[in-house]
């Protein structure tokens, strides 16, 4: 999909924003048809001088003022662009969505992908590898692909810490029936970050992938988390957990349906 036929006029004077992170934006959007159905797009400043081309916001979630983007089942919002600790560049959205358990919704999440994917798509494509767009493989060639993805979840009910990870456990089991010793020690760090502790509704939790072998845990109250909390250092570990979201079978069906959509779009057009 060339995106350079929807870059907004430079004679335009938009808006400006400041997202969480403090970083200042161009508030602007264009519609751009897709089988049919109107796809949004926004854009801002780029950075080092390079004209910023637009992104597509989240299928499913709608524009909140300027910078964010909303979940729509539970209306959190999520910024467009996101600086996570650990890592210094730019992430921008790609898709929304929840999970719940026994009809009740226990949080939003979003997903983030390098800044890059908005400035040049087929350097994306040469970098995840693509040549056919199929959610499975795709979503696989991104994980082991040299390009930062991050899960922003914040929780839309109080869970104690063991519940939450007991449910992630259930989740990494589905790839790791019998660990071997390197991952025994990255669930036992993976656990102990979670346990004892009170997640209170409006907790944020980045699961930040570096790379297959680092996967970054931020956790804080009401706020954005500013610093990393623990290193997880098993690639089988990290790719259990990735799986879980963006496997066969998510645990939030709409967040892979979300991104997949955004992502064919992009990559395929």
């Amino acid at each position: 999909m060339s995106l350079a036929s929807v870059v907004p006029s430079t004679r335009a004077s938009p808006a400006f924003a400041r997202d969480p992170a403090g970083s200042r934006r161009r508030a602007c959007t264009r519609h751009l048809p897709l089988g049919g159905v109107q796809v949004r797009f926004a854009c801002g400043f780029a950075r080092r001088g390079a004209r910023r081309l637009p992104v597509a916001l989240a299928a499913g979630g709608g524009a909140v003022g300027d910078a964010f983007v909303t979940e729509g089942s539970t209306n959190v919002k999520f910024p467009r662009e996101l600086i996570v600790p650990g890592y210094t560049g730019s992430l921008v959205i790609l898709g929304t969505g929840y999970r719940d358990k026994f009809f009740v919704k226990v949080y939003a999440a979003a997903f983030y992908v390098d800044y890059s994917l908005g400035i040049d798509t087929e350097q994306w494509k040469e970098k995840i590898g693509i040549e056919s767009f199929d959610p499975n493989s795709v979503f696989d060639s991104i994980f082991k692909a040299p390009v930062v993805k991050s899960l922003s979840i914040i929780l839309v009910r109080d869970v104690d810490g063991k519940t939450f990870v007991n449910a992630l456990n259930d989740v990494i089991a589905r790839q790791i029936k019998t660990p071997n010793a390197e991952e025994e020690s990255s669930l036992s760090t993976f656990q102990n970050t979670f346990l004892g502790r009170n997640l209170k509704q409006g907790t944020n939790i980045y699961l930040t992938w570096l790379e297959p072998s680092r996967m970054l845990i931020s956790i804080s109250e009401n706020q954005d988390p500013s610093q990393v909390d623990v290193e997880i250092k098993s690639a089988t570990v990290n790719y259990a957990l990735y799986d879980g979201f963006f496997g066969n079978s998510p645990v939030s069906p709409s967040l892979r349906s979300s991104s997949a959509q955004l992502l064919e779009a992009l990559l395929t057009k």
